[in-house]
């Protein structure tokens, strides 16, 4: 990525260490990197933030270590001096990173709990290589490595690359530290091994009451923003209008006199256009806003591919592009860190998918008195108390239903292995999330926010994704985090204080969703055909990857993206 900072390495014979830097803390020369410690024998590679770095710091301190600069790298390798690999439990941030020990002749690598920062690596013989993009390991190895088709038949029948399922990635040969692991290798034996040093527990407490988790659940967001708005830079903020975003800039505001710039893609005159809510909760927490929108017709196709290339991913919807907009927009007013909503969702029960999720496990677990209870509720949102009921009082049939043409044979193969996402045990919303959160939903949000980002110079900052709030709040019972059908109760009422009427009594969920494919590639007739024809003369095309006679113009923005992909990485 061009990162416009210092670009810097170390050689030490038998392995290397290669950096470009984002300046966030600690702007001066000792915060560069890679950073040596012990008289050269620990060095380090960073990506990320180590957001209690001052807690640790001064325990560090107290037992005697000595500091020469003022930045949280110097305070990892110093934590690996003291606790060795087990410095990363007291990590409260997100990361990827390796540290040379010269000492023990290994590299030792970690990835955050939550997998916010990237981490690949590939071993050919005796060379073992990592990298935070897959680029850079195919350019080490004369881009020789192979696409995956098992994942690109994934991005078929499921929409979208399932990131978080498994190591593997879209290139074969190179993999993802899975998040919350860690990878010890011995430059010695030329072999690595990993292992997993967390793991998102499901442990449901029922003895405490609403208030106990609502006064709980504020004081840890309190303070997850108060750790991610430490900075030697401005700290700004995404705003969708929604609950999430919303919550973070006018409690933040609140809490912390802070006044934020706010950057908003907004679309207007359409049904994605939150603009109004937007207004709202700018004027009420006194921030700036910045409001980004796309219409240009000329560049799509540039913009796509660009974005595209920085993600190393097919894009399964446009909002990644609008979220790159965001990012661009941020840079240009010179504001290098945002904080953003991402994983609000998840921890909160935000989807609308959440609710039937909740309603099952009401019925399952014969919750008769609540689940009748809450009837006057349900027709909210396509949920008809009806209709739902007979649904469940059927034995019901689950199926694999594919987003995308797959030829049939292909769907046949992995029907099995997808059976788990709609298997009974996801019925109930704890693990559920679990899922979600782990394997599904929110590891290919990460990698789109982080690349969108990164791009840019920007670095994305995710306060409901502070592991002790994401613990917490999974954890809630399940009876607290729905009043009928009205998600996010736990949030609703926490931010009552602190949110707008209107943005606090919203029932619609819009989501970071955009108009772009029916207000441009829809609308316009040398855009669709240019697009389709290119998608009629690719490979997934030709070679029977889809079934032709189930294509519709849907179809089209997703297939476009795979078969541009293919051509560009292949």
């Amino acid at each position: 990525m061009d990162l416009p900072h210092i670009s810097s390495s170390e050689n030490n014979y038998n392995s290397a260490l290669l950096h470009r830097r984002l300046s966030i803390i600690d702007l001066s020369d000792s915060g560069h990197q890679p950073m040596s410690y012990n008289d050269g024998n620990l060095w380090i590679t960073f990506n990320g933030e180590i957001y209690n770095y001052l807690e640790i710091k001064g325990e560090l301190i107290n037992k005697g270590y000595r500091f020469i600069s003022n930045s949280d790298t110097e305070v990892m390798l110093t934590a690996y001096q003291e606790w060795g690999e087990k410095c990363v439990e007291r990590f409260n941030g997100m990361w990827a990173f390796a540290i040379y020990d010269r000492q023990k002749q290994l590299i030792f690598c970690s990835r955050d709990r939550l997998g916010i920062k990237p981490f690949y690596y590939s071993q050919y013989k005796e060379e073992f290589v990592f990298c935070s993009e897959i680029k850079g390991i195919r350019f080490w190895f004369n881009n020789q490595a192979r696409l995956n088709e098992d994942k690109i038949r994934e991005y078929l029948i499921m929409g979208q690359v399932i990131i978080g399922a498994s190591r593997e990635t879209l290139f074969n040969d190179i993999y993802q530290l899975m998040p919350g692991h860690n990878l010890t290798y011995s430059i010695t034996d030329k072999k690595y091994s990993i292992y997993r040093f967390w793991e998102l527990g499901i442990n449901i407490s029922k003895n405490q009451s609403f208030n106990f988790y609502q006064d709980t659940f504020s004081e840890l967001f309190k303070d997850s923003i108060k750790f991610r708005l430490r900075s030697d830079v401005e700290v700004g903020s995404c705003l969708s209008g929604g609950l999430d975003s919303s919550s973070i800039v006018c409690f933040g505001s609140s809490e912390f006199k802070k006044q934020f710039n706010t950057f908003s893609a907004v679309w207007p005159g359409t049904n994605s256009d939150e603009a109004n809510y937007i207004k709202i909760a700018n004027n009420h927490s006194n921030s700036k806003g910045n409001l980004i929108t796309y219409n240009d017709l000329d560049d799509f196709i540039d913009f796509h591919n660009k974005v595209m290339w920085h993600q190393e991913l097919p894009l399964a919807g446009s909002s990644v592009m609008a979220q790159w907009l965001v990012m661009k927009e941020a840079r240009r007013n010179k504001v290098p860190v945002l904080l953003d909503g991402q994983g609000g969702d998840e921890i909160l029960s935000g989807y609308p998918a959440y609710i039937n999720s909740y309603i099952n496990e009401l019925f399952y677990r014969l919750k008769w008195q609540e689940f009748f209870k809450n009837r006057d509720n349900w027709n909210y949102n396509g949920y008809s108390y009806t209709k739902l009921l007979k649904t469940l009082i059927k034995n019901k049939i689950k199926k694999v239903e594919t987003n995308l043409p797959i030829t049939g044979y292909q769907h046949n193969l992995y029907q099995a292995a997808y059976q788990y996402s709609l298997s009974s045990k996801c019925n109930f919303l704890p693990v559920y999330l679990k899922e979600q959160i782990e394997k599904t939903n929110l590891p290919v949000l990460l990698h789109y926010e982080d690349r969108n980002s990164m791009a840019h110079s920007v670095e994305a900052r995710l306060p409901f994704l502070d592991y002790r709030l994401v613990e917490f709040t999974v954890n809630i019972p399940t009876q607290y985090k729905f009043k009928g059908t009205l998600q996010k109760t736990i949030l609703r009422e926490s931010m009552k204080p602190y949110l707008p009427t209107p943005i606090y009594e919203r029932r619609d969920k819009i989501g970071f969703s955009t108009p772009i494919e029916q207000n441009i590639i829809f609308k316009n007739q040398d855009l669709f055909c240019f697009m389709e024809n290119y998608l009629k003369k690719s490979d997934i095309w030709k070679y029977g990857w889809i079934d032709t006679s189930k294509y519709v113009k849907d179809h089209l923005f997703p297939l476009y993206s795979l078969a541009t992909f293919i051509e560009t990485f292949k």
